[in-house]
């Protein structure tokens, strides 16, 4: 592992040295368990109360990063950057050296259709599979136990972890990332009842993704029934996703763990749903929607909305319904007070010989 002076990590990431410069720095660890001789980083100023008792012999902070109000020690080195998290990712490779060269070649272990045609630079390791007239780009990476069926095509710089499997047809842009145990293109789960039974439709669409995607561990993405299940440009799969057929993602989703889409939805672009979201089928979901953890979507969202609970509601009237449940013990309690202080009226007034009659008879009697 190399070592640097504060100054020389300031060269490197382009920052500017506040303090002693000379600080000799041989880490780079996140503040939460950076020691002395490490350097950590300050994302926000939220968390800036982390550095009153962290021992670290410097910290990369942002421009406007102020030690006084934190409460920091005046003597402890900074690094001011633009973005201190990009600059703590820079400092921690060159401190920890380069990563190992990228091996490339196809392995005699693995399996190569023969009429696939494969890219340059291309690292297929040990017991990945290739199918008949399958195309992998060039750069691409398939890890051991990779499976491609047959007619699919892969871009450029993909990367496909461990006992990924992609069904055939399935198509991949350039720099897409799959992590281990994945299947695209699954049959989507499209049964109709007839003659009481379950009858399968035959599920003959493809699935198709853009450019650099990354799709987590354990995902399962549907094919159409007839066209395409698509994934938009730039979205980012959690681990455990479900998608079920001829969903059409838009771009720069974030789709968090454990969340569920049936089938036929629709996103627009820059979608956050947090996670085990469920969304109900042919349900479409405009730009820029936000949907809280846990959210049941049952309904077509407007771009720009919040949704939280389920069923999934603006978030203010949802947070309201909170409060109000949270509420119920007391208001229980208030209640049964009422009802035993109502027959404690009823048992006098019969005991003074006085008849209490119902608030909508003497109602009606008055407007008589």
């Amino acid at each position: 592992m190399a070592s640097a002076t504060l100054e020389q990590i300031a060269s490197i990431v382009n920052g500017r040295v506040v303090g002693d410069g000379n600080v000799p720095i041989g880490d780079a660890r996140p503040v939460e368990i950076a020691g002395p001789g490490d350097i950590t980083f300050i994302s926000d100023d939220r968390v800036a109360r982390a550095l009153r008792t962290c021992p670290a012999s410097a910290a990369l902070v942002g421009p406007h990063f102020r030690m006084r109000a934190q409460g920091i020690a005046p003597n402890l080195p900074l690094v001011e950057v633009d973005d201190p998290l990009d600059a703590f990712v820079k400092v921690r490779t060159h401190l920890r050296g380069d990563v190992a060269p990228r091996w490339t070649g196809i392995h005699p272990k693995a399996y190569i259709a023969a009429t696939a045609t494969i890219g340059k630079n291309v690292a297929i390791h040990p017991f990945a599979y290739v199918g008949e007239y399958s195309v992998i780009g060039d750069g691409t990476t398939l890890k051991p136990g990779v499976v491609i069926n047959a007619h699919c095509i892969i871009g450029s710089e993909c990367m496909l972890h461990s006992n990924v499997v992609l069904y055939d047809e399935t198509v991949l842009a350039d720099r897409v990332e799959i992590h281990a145990g994945t299947v695209i293109g699954s049959d989507g789960f499209g049964y109709r009842l007839k003659d009481g039974r379950h009858n399968k439709i035959p599920q003959t669409g493809t699935v198709e993704v853009a450019n650099d995607v990354e799709i987590g561990a354990n995902c399962s993405i549907d094919r159409g029934t007839f066209e395409a299940t698509t994934i938009g440009e730039g979205t980012k799969i959690d681990n455990l996703v479900m998608i079920g057929h001829n969903n059409q993602i838009g771009r720069h989703n974030m789709i968090c763990g454990q969340v569920g889409l049936a089938g036929s939805c629709k996103t627009g672009d820059y979608v956050v749903m947090a996670g085990q979201v469920g969304v109900k089928d042919h349900t479409e979901i405009g730009d820029q929607v936000l949907i809280g953890a846990q959210s049941g979507v049952h309904r077509n969202v407007p771009s720009g909305q919040q949704l939280l609970g389920s069923p999934a509601l603006p978030i203010r009237e949802q947070r309201r319904i909170f409060q109000m449940i949270a509420r119920l013990p007391e208001m229980h309690k208030q209640l049964r007070e009422l009802v035993t202080a109502m027959e404690r009226i009823k048992l006098l007034a019969a005991q003074a010989g006085l008849s209490l009659a119902p608030l909508e008879d003497s109602t009606h009697e008055e407007t008589a």
